[in-house]
């Protein structure tokens, strides 16, 4: 892991690669930096894409089967407001590079609190970028009130000042052990590690960096802020927007049409480069703008390698601001809750102002226009469309449509001459980033520390009760020991009623789900209760419902879903064999044909002989011309020559 909490992409940024620690020097380009060795001055050069692999956590770990929540899920609606109007108070002061005591003591008097307080917030909030860390605390109960005693808030206190704040640099599972050992010898309930590690992020990074490594690796990345009122630099606004795509897909089974899917971009303003998208079967909602954004934030090289991509796109971190389409349908308190925990200001767009998302619209028109070159398209209109029939066209699957979306944004669009902005969107974005000789760069965003939770805050949830057999969830069961504490527990607020507990899944992998505990206001891996059930997604779970209802199937349960599922897969292998077995016979075919053709043309030369001897002007090789020159001379042997 690199060595300092510090943005490792940043010119004078350290990081640790193969036991070397290095510094970045410069950028060579989006996908490369220069970077000099400390031990001996040396320079090398290293992708980015080593570098933040080294920076975050794995996207998908394995074995993971506990996650910090932010915090923001069990707020209330009152606290979630409060939390609001300290946020837009607190991001005044971190704006500005050297807020005035006039101004801090303005927001004190605004907010109620202590000029103290607001410098407190300020450095908490402006480290973790979480608003939750601005919530209101309640002693009494709920979030924030101290769930462990006095004396071991004070053993917590004194090992974080000892042990963390400190040149040996400790990670927070060695502090924690420290912790416990003092809080065993008093014989007193130790804190848990989550509540460490939250006391440990409150600490602003500018004192935990001088503490640990110096006073001047504290200057170094030490945060300079600025203000960014529009589009001005990459990442600075992205619109997400949704349109169907103008393209009858088909099934992977039976190659049959399945009918149009929708798909979600989002593009960077100030460029105009798409960075990310999510296609789907099912309309727009909350969940395709959640996905749509985390596809965007990250890097993308895993997800190109696993569409068999070979082409780069350097498009990713978080944007200060995005704008996305105020329907209801896509609006989710949710949705703008986890946005804001990454210090993300999702605004919804206002009904009937087209202006506001002009550029994603106008992209959604030019990227329909190229699927009309497909087979299947359904074109914009019948009348455009006229006696061609899209749902016997269809060819493509969804895999194959979303491999082909890819390959045109990062491919075509990406690098093509862009009106607006008087050169690609792909060299606007690089000239914002590493600077054009005009404008200084931004310099490369700051890589996600933990993608994995990132995605999690994402994804849909449902609020299920607890049941003795577990959670269910569309007709499929999870359990896990972790749940028994919860099994038919009331509602702290209303006794008559079963509590609801917030759990979330992802989409691509229905075999899990997340469950949050919230007493120790933790996410956990929760699995199939019949463990032998096969992992599948949601779209194949959709697709084996309907299948169910197409053949007049009654009650529906778990078992019934999993053998539908298992005779559709043999189908699958099946077709894959008779298709492998009939592309062979068709090659069959063709290759006898092309033999008899070649051995009739030859009987049929055979047959036809010359009375004579062959003329010179009709017999095979390279013409003679009538007159020679040093020129012809030169064509005549070039072409003799070529291969």
């Amino acid at each position: 892991m690199p060595s300092t909490d510090g943005n490792p992409l940043a010119l004078g940024g350290v990081f640790t690669l193969d036991g070397e620690r290095f510094a970045t020097k410069g950028y060579l380009s989006l996908d490369k930096v220069l970077a000099t060795k400390e031990s001996d001055g040396s320079e090398q050069t290293i992708l980015v894409q080593d570098i933040v692999r080294l920076f975050a956590k794995p996207e998908d770990p394995k074995g993971l089967d506990e996650v910090d929540a932010t915090g923001i899920e069990q707020l209330s609606a009152e606290d979630w407001k409060e939390a609001e109007r300290r946020q837009k108070a607190i991001t005044i002061l971190i704006e500005a590079a050297k807020p005035t005591r006039a101004l801090v003591s303005a927001i004190a008097k605004e907010l109620g609190r202590s000029v103290a307080t607001i410098y407190k917030w300020r450095a908490v909030y402006g480290a973790s970028k979480n608003i939750a860390d601005l919530a209101p605390h309640h002693p009494s109960g709920g979030r924030g009130k101290p769930r462990i005693e006095p004396t071991a808030q004070e053993v917590m206190q004194e090992v974080i000042s000892s042990f963390f704040m400190n040149k040996q640099r400790l990670k927070p599972a060695k502090v924690m052990e420290e912790v416990d050992a003092r809080c065993y010898k008093l014989g007193i309930k130790p804190p848990h590690i989550n509540t460490l590690r939250r006391r440990l992020a409150a600490i602003p990074e500018r004192k935990r960096l001088s503490a640990r490594e110096g006073k001047q690796a504290s200057e170094k990345f030490e945060a300079v802020p600025g203000r960014f009122p529009g589009a001005d630099r990459p990442n600075a606004v992205w619109q997400i927007d949704h349109t169907p795509v103008d393209i009858c897909i088909v099934d992977d089974v039976y190659r049959r049409n399945i009918g149009r899917c929708w798909i979600t971009v989002a593009i960077d303003v100030f460029s105009r480069c798409v960075v990310g998208f999510y296609l789907s079967l099912d309309k727009p909602n909350a969940t395709s703008v959640g996905m749509c954004l985390v596809h965007a934030i990250l890097p993308k090289q895993g997800w190109l390698a696993a569409h068999g991509i070979e082409l780069s796109w350097p498009n990713w971190g978080k944007p200060v601001t995005v704008h996305a389409d105020n329907d209801k349908t896509f609006r989710c308190d949710m949705v703008t809750r986890a946005a804001k925990s990454h210090g993300i200001n999702l605004e919804w767009r206002p009904v009937r102002k087209p202006r506001w998302g002009g550029h994603i619209e106008r992209l959604l028109g030019t990227f329909n226009t190229e699927i009309h070159s497909l087979p299947g398209t359904t074109f914009s209109s019948p009348e455009e469309r006229g006696e061609y029939k899209p749902h016997e066209e269809a060819a493509l699957t969804f895999t194959e449509l979303e491999k082909y979306i890819a390959l045109y944004l990062v491919g075509r669009y990406h690098i093509k001459f862009h009106n607006g902005i008087k050169r690609s969107p792909i060299k606007k974005y690089e000239g914002g980033i590493l600077g054009d000789g005009l404008a200084l760069g931004i310099g490369l965003p700051e890589p996600e520390k933990d993608p994995f939770r990132l995605r999690l805050d994402f994804l849909p949830l449902k609020t299920p009760t607890v049941q003795s057999n577990g959670i269910t969830w569309d007709g499929i069961t999870y359990y896990d020991p972790v749940l028994d504490p919860w099994i038919h527990a009331k509602d702290p607020e209303n006794p008559n009623e079963k509590r609801k507990f917030i759990c979330r899944r992802d989409p691509r992998d229905i075999s899990i789900i997340w469950f949050l505990d919230p007493e120790k206001d933790s996410y956990f891996k929760i699995t199939y209760r019949n463990c032998e059930h096969p992992s599948i997604n949601l779209w194949e779970l959709l697709e084996v419902k309907r299948q169910i209802k197409q053949e007049g199937w009654g009650e529906v349960d778990e078992e019934l879903l999993f053998a539908t599922y298992d005779r559709l897969q043999n189908l699958v292998r099946e077709a894959s064999q008779e298709t492998q077995r009939v592309r062979k016979a068709t090659q069959k075919k063709k290759t006898h044909a092309h033999k008899a053709r070649q051995e009739q043309e030859q009987i049929d030369q055979a047959s036809v002989r010359p009375a004579g001897p062959t003329p010179i002007s009709q017999r095979s090789g390279p013409s003679v011309p009538e007159h020679w020159d040093d020129d012809d001379e030169v064509a005549l042997y070039t072409e003799s020559k070529a291969p």
